[in-house]
């Protein structure tokens, strides 16, 4: 999603709450006091009820913006401006981009989201033959690889 899309679909605070409500209603709630899976949405709290002993569960709690006082739009800003770029971002980039004063905020979510997008990536791995911009990785033989490409850019 680029910047556009990401302003068109998400133009204020609460299209971001409702966003990660239903995300996070889709995956379901478990309730941390008594494992009860049934939970409802308190408007006003911003946050979900157990049905069966009423502990509330902010909507943040489980997830990278636990503990953070930055606003739920302000963290998906980042996590657009993050994944759509291909060339690296920096936090003071990231804080100039957002208008933020402090570079401290920026520099923790930053990381927290960079360690996040870390073990995501440890569940996965490549196999068999691996080709990025003009380079071959992988267990390949020689004679698959020279049947199939040519040497150099291939031109």
């Amino acid at each position: 999603m680029n910047i556009i899309n990401f302003i068109n679909r998400f133009p204020d605070e609460a299209s971001c709450i409702e966003y990660i409500k239903v995300q996070r209603m889709q995956q379901g709630i478990i309730c941390k006091k008594c494992t009860g899976i049934k939970h409802y949405w308190l408007e006003n709290k911003l946050s979900f009820q157990c049905a069966s002993c009423g502990f509330r569960t902010s909507i943040k709690s489980g997830t990278v913006m636990q503990s953070s006082n930055l606003s739920i739009r302000t963290w998906m800003t980042t996590i657009t401006f993050i994944t759509a770029t291909k060339k690296g971002f920096s936090a003071s980039e990231l804080q100039r981009q957002l208008g933020m004063k402090r570079y401290e905020p920026v520099f923790r979510m930053y990381h927290k989201l960079r360690k996040v997008m870390g073990q995501r990536d440890e569940r996965y791995s490549l196999e068999d033959l691996v080709e990025y911009d003009e380079a071959f990785m992988g267990k390949s033989t020689k004679a698959k690889i020279r049947s199939q490409s040519k040497r150099g850019r291939g031109i």
